[in-house]
């Protein structure tokens, strides 16, 4: 099959190496009722970088890229996460393209989250003042937004790929916090009071 690589961020064919079938059990969301489910795990090779993916199907739905993981929660909202999808495309064969779409998805991000206009350092503030984004987190999005600086202009050194790696890392725990886990307590508290 021929699918884009996150490793190498080329289209190109993949070879499977093996496949796993196994079986589990469900529960339903709503009524507590045990299911049976069957899934596979696909694990293929890039053919340009050899690097590994594993892909994942349950009963038969679409199989879903779940190594290296490339996309962020259901929760983000699209205007976030339209961004990074662009971004991760790019990340290993341009660094510098990568961290200045990063720095723009945490503006995306500031602008979800109803900021005022502003530059990005000072909404940036604003978030970390309303106790949205943590002391940690708020030197993260710090280190974000240079590091895109840095990319954006050319008379500067330019972004290594460890640098993108990280800020990849900083930028998920930033959404982690923002949207994820939120959205998954929300969760959690309608299956408790759907159970009462």
């Amino acid at each position: 099959m021929i699918e884009f690589c996150p490793h190498c961020c080329n289209r190109a064919k993949q070879e499977k190496i093996c496949e796993q079938r196994y079986e589990s059990v469900a529960w339903g969301v709503h009524d507590g009722e045990v299911d049976d489910c069957e899934g596979t795990y696909h694990v293929y090779k890039c053919t340009t970088c050899s690097e590994i993916l594993v892909y994942h199907n349950l009963f038969d739905f679409k199989r879903t890229l779940v190594y290296p993981n490339i996309h962020l929660d259901s929760s983000v909202p699209d205007s976030v996460s339209k961004i990074y999808d662009e971004a991760v495309r790019v990340k290993y064969i341009s660094p510098n393209s990568f961290a200045v779409q990063i720095r723009r998805a945490l503006e995306a991000l500031t602008n979800d989250r109803g900021v005022p206009k502003g530059n990005l350092a000072s909404k940036l503030k604003v978030l970390s003042e309303r106790g949205e984004i943590p002391d940690n987190l708020a030197e993260a999005t710090d280190i974000l937004r240079l590091v895109g600086n840095l990319g954006a202009h050319a008379d500067k050194d330019d972004v290594h790929p460890l640098h993108a790696m990280a800020i990849d890392e900083f930028f998920r725990a930033i959404v982690d916090y923002v949207y994820v886990a939120p959205a998954r307590i929300d969760r959690f508290n309608e299956l408790l009071s759907d159970n009462k």
